[in-house]
């Protein structure tokens, strides 16, 4: 089938409309984003292998100057998302110039103290991001369709991808280790393939693409050969059957498909650039005052080093590698959000120094940026962690314990990156907060960092740009392992509730139950901040009800805790939560997460679905921001 021709009525000012002339010049905390890890193994959405990537990276120099062709030569859509980092700054930015208008002055999170982790961008994800579904589709799936067929052979390296990851034909590299006899016949790939039929739009999509090859659908998705034309396929979805699958059974060598969208229903390749994220999504967002993209940019155990390496707008998929800068920087221009950036563990100087200012010619002048190194480099579970301990280990010797230099070496990169950062952004630097990650539940991890007294001729390094400390002061975590599972197995949600709020019901628990815990930890990391000069803030928070070292697979325990975060009285936790942390000296507090699905592995989301957001979790934190401006200075500047 034949691709489809150049799209019309493209408005260049919609892609400049919020962007500004650029210038020139032991752990607690078995969160989230682990879990996340693990089950994105388990679904076996992984990556291909460095080798495999090393040839779309060479090809990566010329891909400018071909975005520039493919703009005039009708291309595709890809055209659209290309635009957004290459016409950046052509006209002032205009302040709240964005989707959502209440009719006042101000944007709906003028004065929020509130912001939000995004979940991973994943096929199994509840929360679908972009119109634009390919984008967070699964990895290319290798299946031998003959006989009773193999639904995948787990020969993903042996593909022949073009630059951008698409593929350029069927057989495989067979230069490639392991590559000289393989089974695959087809390749596939995914769509909402997680554990939530039903809540995803149903409907109408529309898969448009370029070139020739034979493309078939299956599970939830149904070809309507009626409305199909060669290069766009119309499919019937019917979203209660759970997800669907497309597969390529032959594909045209000479003229293989590419520039491959899939468009959800209402939207379609006419579009335009005015719609890229979905408004189910947008919707949810819209309150938060920033957006922190730790997993967007797929922070943890990153393999990025050089710019090169970054994610690109016109990858095939956005799961893979992490979603670009580019469309971060727009997510918040269109929602009036600051945003907060991840920088990779391995990343060079000259990484952090484009980065930032790529983020500076972007984002539009009336919005702040956040930046931090890594995530949760004390966290031992994370390659990131093991790196920096090993770098302290080559600059400071053998000098105190593993940990200690571990801390301190997270301390002088921070202090380095934050002055590269300030640096790039010269006279707005003041626009940069600079964050510095500590472990909550251990104070020592934030004296240590800031101090830093390893690092010969820097120290301290709290002196280097950096203007906050951030912690996640997740509340319950210690319910979550096999010391209280013979316990807690047989609460109820009434009892666990009041271990959470008054404590008393498990042996050895913290005094005064969960919620009091967590106001020491805040106190400690508060009274450090002050004495250094630095403010307080949350990078995560919330509760952290979630089995671990085996109670994952607990199912009483794991129906317990999602039972709870389901229930009205963890609103009720929240609002007291977010209330003591005010009262204990914490400013912007970073709710972990805006959106994703409850179970064995966590019950992060405030919501679990994007079509049911009416949740006692959302509810509290969409009340606490009503009923508490942003308290500390300049927080509406």
């Amino acid at each position: 089938m034949h691709g489809a021709g150049a799209i019309v009525g493209i408005d260049r000012s919609t892609f400049e409309r919020n962007r500004d002339t650029a210038d020139a010049g032991s752990a607690v905390g078995y969160r989230g984003s682990q879990a996340q890890t693990i089950l994105r193994l388990q679904c076996g959405a992984g990556s291909q292998s460095r080798s495999a990537r090393a040839a779309r990276i060479a090809a990566r120099s010329n891909r400018g100057g071909d975005a520039m062709r493919a703009i005039t030569q009708g291309r595709g859509v890809h055209v659209v998302l290309a635009l957004l980092a290459m016409f950046a700054g052509v006209r002032e930015a205009r302040a709240f110039d964005t989707l959502f208008r209440n009719g006042f002055e101000h944007p709906l999170n003028y004065d929020s103290p509130l912001g939000a982790n995004l979940d991973g961008v994943v096929d199994y994800s509840t929360s679908y991001n972009f119109v634009d579904a390919m984008k967070q589709s699964r990895a290319w799936i290798t299946q031998d369709t003959t006989g009773s067929g193999v639904f995948d052979t787990g020969e993903e390296d042996c593909l022949d991808l073009d630059a951008n990851g698409y593929l350029r034909t069927l057989a495989p590299v067979a230069s490639r280790p392991g590559c000289a006899g393989t089974s695959y016949n087809a390749v596939a790939t995914l769509f909402f393939f997680g554990d939530f039929p039903g809540h995803y739009p149903s409907g109408r999509y529309v898969v448009t693409y370029q070139g020739h090859g034979t493309i078939s659908y299956f599970f939830a998705a149904h070809r309507n050969a009626a409305l199909s034309t060669p290069g766009r396929d119309v499919l019937d979805v019917d979203a209660g059957s759970g997800g669907w699958m497309m597969r390529f059974d032959a594909i045209d060598a000479a003229d293989p498909p590419r520039d491959i969208h899939v468009w959800m229903p209402g939207y379609d390749e006419h579009s335009g650039p005015s719609q890229l994220f979905h408004p189910d999504f947008l919707s949810l967002v819209r309150r938060n005052k920033v957006l922190r993209f730790m997993d967007w940019m797929q922070t943890n155990n990153s393999a990025q080093q050089d710019f090169v390496d970054r994610p690109m707008l016109d990858d095939v998929r956005w799961t893979e590698h992490g979603v670009p800068l580019e469309m971060m920087v727009e997510l918040a221009n269109r929602t009036d959000a600051q945003p907060w950036f991840n920088v990779p563990h391995r990343a060079t100087d000259d990484y952090i120094t484009q980065f930032a200012l790529r983020v500076k010619a972007l984002l539009r002048r009336d919005l702040r940026v956040y930046v931090e190194y890594s995530n949760e480099v004390w966290n031992g579970q994370f390659g990131q962690g093991a790196y920096v301990e090993a770098m302290g280990t080559a600059e400071y010797g053998n000098v105190g314990s593993g940990f200690d230099r571990r801390l301190n070496w997270h301390g002088e990169r921070t202090a380095q990156m934050c002055d590269l950062w300030k640096a790039a952004w010269g006279g707005e630097a003041s626009r940069v907060t600079c964050v510095l990650g500590a472990q909550a539940a251990n104070a020592y991890t934030q004296t240590q960092s800031a101090d830093c007294p390893l690092w010969s001729g820097g120290a301290p390094c709290s002196a280097h740009g950096i203007d906050a400390v951030a912690i996640a002061p997740y509340f319950g975590g210690y319910l979550d392992g096999p010391d209280t599972a013979a316990t807690v197995q047989g609460w109820t949600t009434t009892t666990l509730f009041a271990e959470l709020t008054n404590g008393g019901q498990v042996a050895g628990g913290p005094p005064g139950g969960a919620l009091a815990d967590v106001r020491g930890w805040i106190d400690a990391h508060h009274g450090a901040a002050v004495a250094r000069s630095l403010r307080l803030v949350s990078y995560e928070g919330g509760q952290h009800l979630v089995g671990i070292l085996g109670v994952e697979n607990n199912d009483a325990i794991t129906a317990l805790f999602t039972s709870a975060n389901r229930d009205a009285r963890m609103g009720a936790a929240y609002a007291q939560h977010l209330v003591d942390w005010r009262e204990h000296g914490g400013e912007l507090f970073m709710n972990f997460t805006a959106s994703s699905g409850y179970g064995k592995f966590g019950s992060w989301g405030a919501v679990e679905y994007l079509d049911a957001q009416d949740t006692p979790k959302q509810q509290a934190l969409l009340g606490f921001i009503d009923a508490n401006p942003c308290w500390w200075s300049g927080c509406t500047q």
